[in-house]
């Protein structure tokens, strides 16, 4: 992942700023190979509070659950979740310090982003990525319908919370233009790319021809991935849950049903934002009514197949 990383000097982040040279080369490697690591973009005092307050969330998480039902809403702290396959998923409420203007709305990304995917771009959510002992080698897949479009719809930026070392579940990707490949390509010769947690031997043989890799990520560091770019989640080995956030962003006029601004935010949050932040929700319907709604509805759906029944996710186990 070498060739993929870029270093964040000390006087970027005084002027919040790349440096043009930096920027041009960013945005190269995130058209042309779908991923980047930014090395110590965070200051590491923003990522130890967020750090801490995730692990005040996770236990409340942990003793909330209820069985194996999609997102339930944990007792004290409110956040969306649930757990499958020893991966969760956690969707925190944005107040401090998960508002910080540093982890949504980066100066240094920002110019990225607009480039990219339009000047109004929007948040859909913010989530954890948070695997633990027991977790499963994923099937390599694609998301959020962001593969073989014509121009990026999306971006996933992955925040590490702990070190992501390659004994605790690293995220591997295959950066080779699979964000490129076309669905409609694919799906001609019987390859479905859109399957997580399942068995998927047709792809992952087809995948074994292409180079991948597994990246390692300190805190402080960043990912900012096209969810269109084949990757899959690896197993924790450790006693200890490894942490990543998972921000997206999507163009404006995109949309897919996975993850909702209203797991994260009511009204009177949104209206605490900092101003860089709360225009990248600036769309979003937050009112009690719709909240609830979009808990009850989704909790009828199976997250990675909207278009399937809740039934499925059994069948396709």
């Amino acid at each position: 992942m070498e060739g993929l990383t870029l270093t964040v000097s000390d006087e970027e982040r005084v002027a919040g700023r790349l440096r043009p040279e930096q920027h041009s080369r960013a945005a190269l490697l995130l058209h042309t190979a779908g991923c980047l690591v930014l090395r110590n973009l965070l200051p590491p005092e923003v990522v130890a509070r967020t750090g801490t307050a995730f692990q005040r969330i996770f236990a409340d998480c942990v003793r909330s659950k209820q069985g194996d039902s999609w997102y339930q809403v944990s007792a004290q702290e409110r956040a969306v979740f649930w757990e499958r396959a020893a991966r969760w998923r956690i969707f925190p409420k944005l107040r401090p310090p998960f508002d910080s203007e540093m982890l949504l709305a980066n100066p240094l990304i920002t110019p990225l982003l607009e480039e990219l995917i339009g000047k109004d771009f929007f948040c859909k959510f913010v989530s954890s990525d948070s695997c633990i002992r027991g977790s499963m080698l994923q099937a390599p897949h694609r998301e959020l319908s962001a593969a073989g479009v014509a121009e990026p719809c999306a971006y996933i930026l992955n925040v590490p919370l702990t070190p992501c070392g390659l004994d605790n579940g690293p995220l591997e990707v295959w950066p080779t233009g699979t964000h490129l490949w076309q669905p409609a390509m694919l799906a001609r010769y019987g390859l479905s790319d859109d399957m997580q947690d399942g068995a998927n031997p047709v792809m992952e043989a087809f995948a074994r021809h292409f180079p991948s890799t597994r990246i390692v990520l300190e805190p402080g560091s960043v990912l900012i991935r096209d969810p269109g770019m084949l990757h899959r989640g690896t197993p924790n080995q450790t006693d200890e849950p490894r942490t990543m956030l998972t921000i997206c962003y999507l163009r404006r006029g995109h949309s897919h049903d996975y993850g909702d601004a209203r797991f994260n935010l009511d009204e009177s949050l949104r209206d605490a934002l900092p101003s860089a932040v709360r225009r990248l929700f600036a769309g979003a319907d937050l009112r009690p009514a719709a909240a609830a709604e979009a808990v009850s509805r989704r909790r009828r759906r199976w997250p990675w197949r909207p278009g399937l029944p809740h039934q499925a996710r059994t069948d396709s186990k």
